[in-house]
């Protein structure tokens, strides 16, 4: 059995839609990406962790941010 688990950051949904123009933007230019991540990026990531493929993945956190953090 793996222990992960996944951190997103800003996802462009409805909540951070409500934002303003202008906090959005500044929010992105602070991502690495210059974007905000998706929410299809936050369940590909899950999608991988459940996978065979992360079979010898436990115990880390993968952050979905677009670079923020980084």
């Amino acid at each position: 059995m793996t222990v992960n688990a996944v951190a997103p950051g800003f996802v462009d949904t409805d909540m951070t839609r409500e934002l303003t123009d202008e906090h959005r933007q500044q929010i992105m230019r602070r991502s690495a990406l210059r974007r905000l991540a998706d929410v299809e990026d936050v369940a590909n990531a899950v999608e991988f962790l459940l996978s065979d493929r992360a079979k010898n993945i436990t115990g880390t956190v993968v952050t979905v941010d677009a670079g923020s953090t980084a």
